[in-house]
């Protein structure tokens, strides 16, 4: 859940002036190699279909994307947003809401670790905290992980979605 989009899309992308939500059926056989890639299994409520946003220009261009996720942590929820821009690559993530006593993974040492992860990278994604990581800084890696894998499964091989989010288009 992306809680507050028109204050905060700017904080990842000062250039956006609007947003277009895209929801997207997941098929069985996707959620299984989603789950595979990613090691662990989707939340239930992010099982059925995914969403992101494409973020856009004054003149409806896509510049980038938007991903707000939530995982587990070790007293509840832990929602976060993350942007990535056309390449596929983090530009930024924030914490929006969380529970958790630790705060290390709210650090910004922490979270520009991900800053340049793209894509690509999501299947060796591991906690950037090393094995200092606490349950907060890995609820946050696996999350970024699943995003990033949910991304690639259903967007970037689909291969209309992906043309039409390349050309701007929905």
């Amino acid at each position: 859940m992306w809680r507050n989009p028109e204050r905060t899309m700017t904080r990842l992308f000062p250039e956006a002036r609007d947003y277009r939500t895209v929801t997207v059926p997941i098929p069985p056989e996707a959620l299984a190699r989603i789950e595979k890639r990613a090691g662990a299994a989707l939340l239930p409520g992010q099982r059925e279909q995914y969403q992101y946003f494409e973020m856009l220009d004054g003149d409806g261009k896509v510049i980038g994307h938007t991903q707000a996720m939530t995982q587990k942590g070790e007293f509840g929820a832990i929602e976060f947003v993350f942007g990535m821009d056309l390449q596929g690559r983090i530009n930024g993530l924030y914490i929006q809401r969380q529970r958790e006593r630790d705060k290390g993974f709210r650090e910004e040492t922490f979270l520009t670790k991900f800053h340049g992860i793209s894509v690509a990278d999501a299947d060796a994604l591991s906690d950037p905290a090393g094995d200092a990581g606490s349950i907060g800084t890995r609820a946050v890696t696996l999350g970024v992980r699943k995003a990033l894998i949910e991304f690639d499964e259903l967007v970037l091989k689909n291969p209309a979605r992906s043309q039409a989010t390349a050309d701007g288009k929905k």
